[in-house]
């Protein structure tokens, strides 16, 4: 593709930020974005548009049958239970009671030891083979690898973040390629806003320039929960 086209950056990054873009097109925008400034700032150009116009617009609840359906299947609220006699209803319900708690325990446990949020990606291969987990919470990245990395003695796996607002990808680091490795956050990324995450293959101890140097190997978007 010709991406010195300002029209055709403007529309995939537009697609990009709609979510219209998906699978291989989007791993291809993602790492366009890693080594192309003015592609990120495309992108953050029209997040600038396109945000507050998101934010603008109405909340809108969905139809009392779906909405409840969703709740179901969430698990926020117990099935309806079909009408039965006297006996057999109670025992459902209690069935019913105790599997509500159960799950309940079951949610809140995690969440009683975990900060309120995190963030969180799956570095993976075209193929969906994850290679690493990856969550930040607070400062501090937690990266553990899988067993499907390709263990690699002659290079580093580098992890970098691409900024929301088109700056140039920021180091997080060298990858584990086997275990848990526990990160500091860089200062030099506080308050930035994460577009998504990038690795990239390095010669052994990583970039000496501050930028990917190597072949991009994998892109993944960050999601907050």
């Amino acid at each position: 593709m010709k991406y010195q086209d300002q029209d055709l950056l403007d529309a995939l990054a537009v697609d990009f930020i709609l979510g219209a873009m998906k699978g291989s097109a989007r791993k291809r925008f993602q790492r366009l974005m890693m080594v192309n400034t003015n592609a990120r700032k495309t992108v953050w150009r029209w997040e600038q548009h396109l945000n507050p116009l998101a934010e603008s617009l109405p909340a809108t609840m969905p139809d009392k049958t779906l909405w409840l359906r969703i709740q179901q299947r969430l698990g926020w609220v117990a099935p309806v239970m079909p009408s039965k006699p006297a006996s057999t209803t109670r025992y459902w319900l209690t069935l019913a009671t105790a599997a509500s708690l159960l799950l309940t325990v079951v949610m809140l446990r995690p969440m009683l030891h975990q900060p309120a949020s995190q963030d969180i990606a799956v570095i993976q291969t075209a193929d969906a083979k994850a290679w690493w987990l990856v969550s930040k919470v607070q400062h501090q990245l937690q990266v553990k690898a899988t067993a499907a990395v390709t263990l690699d003695g002659q290079h580093d796996y580098e992890l970098w973040m691409l900024p929301a607002d088109g700056q140039a990808p920021i180091s997080l680091g060298l990858l584990p390629q086997q275990g848990e490795r526990l990160m500091p956050w860089p200062v030099a990324a506080d308050g930035i806003a994460i577009a998504a995450l990038a690795v990239s293959r390095e010669p052994l101890g990583g970039s000496t320039t501050g930028a990917p140097t190597g072949p991009v190997l994998f892109t993944a978007e960050v999601v907050t929960l």
